[in-house]
C-alpha cells in the first residue's frame, strides 16, 4: 500500500485523476487478491492477460463519473514532523480548505488510524504517543472536507532516532503527474513480448503489495534457549527468507559471524530458526537476515543470548546411617551442583530442609534435631550454576538408637620446619566425622608395624564434627603413620585406616654444604668436621 501512493497534485484537475488511480489501483489490489489462489494455478502469460483485462474493464473515468458533482477535495500541503520524545511526534500540515485531520501510522506499511473529525481547519496538528525508540514507522496524513471529499498525502517514512522536519517521500513516483490509465492500457496492448510482460506483470504486483527500498525488520527478535538449542522468531513486514548468523560471545570480532543456520521453508513473515549444536552455558552473538523476491535484503543489529546450563540429574540416592535424632543421606550428581534436603515429619506433619550452596558432584548431608522412633521422608534438590534445580524422588527413614559408630572423613596433614640450632617441626593434622565425635590422635615413627606408638591425650572430651590436632613433637626429614579413634556420645566407636605422613628436611647452611662437597672428593674433611 504505502510504496504505491504519490505526492498529492499541485492541481484540482491532476487531483481528479491521482484519485482516479488510487482508486484503480485499489480495485486491481482487490480483484488480485480473491483471484491471487486461482493465478497460482494457472501459467504467467494467462496471469498476465486476466490482469491487463481487469485495468481494461475498470475505468476510473466512469468509476467516477457519479461523483462529478461533488466539491474538489482539499489540498494537502507543507506536511512536516516535531519530535517530542523519543516516542512522541506531532505532525502538521496544511490544507487549502477547511478539513479534517487524520493520520494513518503503522511500523508496516497497513497504517493505524488517528482522526480529528472536525472539518473546520486549515492548519493541521495531531501528536502520535507511544512509539518505540529506534524504530521505522511509515505514515500519511488524510483531509476531508464537511461535504465528505477526502484527499490523501503521499506516504511518507520516519526513524524515530532520526526524525527530521520534513519526512522521507516513500511513494514510487517523484513526478506528480499522473499518467492516465488508458495510456498505459494502450502502450500495453502493443507489448507481445511475452518476457516484457512478465516485466510488467512483476512491476505491477511490486507496487500492489507496496514494496520499498527496505525490508523492515519489525521489533527485536525473540530468543527461546536451551542446552544445546535456540529457537530464534523474528517479523518482517513483507514474505522473505530466514537466516540467523551467529558466534560464540568469547573470540566475536563483533562483525564476522563464525555460523549461519537458514530456514529452508517458503518466504515469509513470520520467521523461525531453530540452532543446534551450541555450548551449554554459553553466550552468543546473532543477528538474522531476511531477503524478499526482488534480493531487498533486511537485517536487524546484533544481539545476545545465553543458552542454559545442563540439567542435572541425581544419582545413588541412599541413607548412610540413622540415629537417635539424626539421619544422614549420600548421594551423586551428573555436573557440579548446589544441595538442598527437604524433610517433613511423618508424625506432625512439620516440615524442614537443610542444605549446602558449595558446587559439587558428590554430597553428603546430615539432618539432625529429629525425633527418636520417628518416621521421616525426604527429597534432594540439586541447583546447576544456571539455577535450573531436579527433585528426587522421596526417601523414608525411621529414627532408631544410635548404634552405628561415627564415619571419618576428609583426612589431611600439613607439616612446617621452623628453622633454628634446634630444628622443630609443626604437624596440622585435620578430619570430619559425619556426627559430633570425640577423636584421639595415634602416630608411630615408620611404617613397620610394632614400632612404638604415641597417643595425643586431652584434657576433655569434646563432641564436635569438625576436627584439628596440632603436635610439634615429630622430628624433621621422618616418615610417620597415624590413626585416629573416634566415638560418638553414645558411645559407638570407630578407628580410622592408617595414613602416612612426612616431614620436611631441615635446610643446610653454606657451610654445610662446602664441607660435604669437599667430602665427596677428599675423605680426610671428615675428621675436620668431626673435630
Amino acid at each position: 500500500m504505502g510504496g504505491a501512493l504519490r505526492a498529492p497534485p499541485t492541481s484540482s484537475q491532476t487531483l481528479k485523476h491521482y484519485l482516479r488511480g488510487i482508486v484503480c489501483l485499489k480495485t486491481i489490489y482487490l480483484c488480485v487478491k480473491i483471484l491471487s489462489e486461482s493465478f497460482l494455478k494457472m501459467s504467467k502469460f494467462t496471469s498476465i492477460l486476466i490482469i491487463v483485462l481487469l485495468v481494461t474493464i475498470i475505468n476510473p473515468v466512469s468509476f467516477l463519473r457519479a461523483q462529478t458533482d461533488d466539491k474538489e477535495a482539499p489540498l494537502i500541503s507543507d506536511v512536516k514532523i516535531d519530535k517530542v520524545s523519543d516516542t512522541e511526534f506531532k505532525i502538521t500540515w496544511k490544507t487549502n480548505e477547511p478539513a479534517d485531520s487524520l493520520v494513518n501510522f503503522s511500523l508496516q506499511p497497513n497504517y493505524g488510524t488517528i482522526r480529528v473529525p472536525t472539518a473546520d481547519k486549515t492548519e493541521h496538528e495531531v501528536t502520535i504517543n507511544n512509539l518505540e525508540p529506534g524504530k521505522v514507522y511509515y505514515f500519511r496524513v488524510a483531509s476531508a472536507d464537511e461535504n465528505g471529499n477526502q484527499s490523501i498525502s503521499a506516504d511518507y517514512r520516519l526513524n524515530t532516532d532520526t526524525a527530521q522536519d520534513n519526512p522521507q517521500d516513500t511513494s514510487n513516483s517523484s513526478n506528480p503527474e499522473t499518467v492516465s490509465t488508458e495510456s498505459l492500457i494502450e502502450a500495453i496492448n502493443q507489448i507481445t513480448n511475452p518476457q516484457q510482460l512478465q516485466e510488467i506483470l512483476n512491476e505491477t504486483v511490486k507496487a500492489i503489495q507496496g514494496v520499498t527500498e527496505d525490508l523492515t525488520i519489525v521489533g527485536p527478535p525473540t530468543v527461546i534457549p536451551e542446552s544445546t538449542t535456540a529457537t530464534i522468531k523474528w517479523t518482517t513486514d513483507r514474505p522473505a527468507t530466514s537466516e540467523v548468523l551467529f558466534s560464540p560471545l568469547i573470540g566475536f570480532d563483533g562483525n564476522n559471524y563464525e555460523f549461519s543456520q537458514q530456514s529452508t521453508g517458503e518466504a515469509v513473515t513470520e520467521h523461525e530458526v531453530k540452532l543446534i549444536g551450541l555450548d551449554p552455558f554459553t553466550e552468543y552473538n546473532f543477528k538474522v537476515v531476511s531477503s524478499d523476491e526482488f534480493n531487498i535484503v533486511g537485517e536487524s543489529k546484533n544481539f545476545t543470548f545465553k543458552t542454559k546450563a545442563v540439567a542435572p540429574g541425581i544419582r545413588n540416592l541412599k541413607i548412610v546411617k540413622v540415629e537417635e535424632n539424626s539421619a544422614t543421606l549420600a548421594w551423586n550428581t551428573t555436573v557440579p551442583t548446589k544441595a538442598l534436603v527437604e524433610y517433613q515429619d511423618q508424625t506432625t506433619g512439620k516440615q524442614n530442609s537443610v542444605g549446602r550452596p558449595t558446587f559439587t558432584t558428590s554430597h553428603q548431608m546430615r539432618l539432625s534435631d529429629l525425633t527418636l522412633g520417628t518416621r521421616y521422608v525426604a527429597f534432594v534438590i540439586a541447583e546447576n550454576s544456571s539455577g535450573d534445580r531436579v527433585r528426587s524422588q522421596p526417601i523414608q527413614f525411621i529414627t532408631v538408637k544410635d548404634v552405628l559408630p561415627p564415619i571419618i572423613s576428609n583426612v589431611t596433614n600439613e607439616s612446617t620446619l621452623f628453622p633454628g640450632s634446634e630444628a622443630r617441626v609443626q604437624t596440622i593434622i585435620e578430619w570430619d566425622t559425619d556426627e559430633p565425635a570425640d577423636c584421639l590422635l595415634t602416630y608411630q615413627e615408620g611404617i613397620a608395624d610394632g614400632a612404638e606408638s604415641h597417643t595425643l591425650k586431652k584434657e576433655k572430651k569434646s563432641y564436635v564434627t569438625e576436627h584439628v590436632e596440632v603436635t610439634v613433637d615429630l622430628s624433621p626429614a621422618t616418615v610417620y603413620q597415624f590413626y585416629l579413634t573416634c566415638s560418638d556420645e553414645s558411645g559407638n566407636e570407630r578407628r580410622s585406616e592408617n595414613f602416612v605422613l612426612f616431614t620436611p628436611a631441615q635446610e643446610k647452611n653454606i657451610i654445610d654444604l662446602i664441607i660435604e662437597n669437599f667430602e665427596a672428593t677428599f675423605g680426610w674433611l671428615k675428621n675436620i668436621k668431626g673435630g
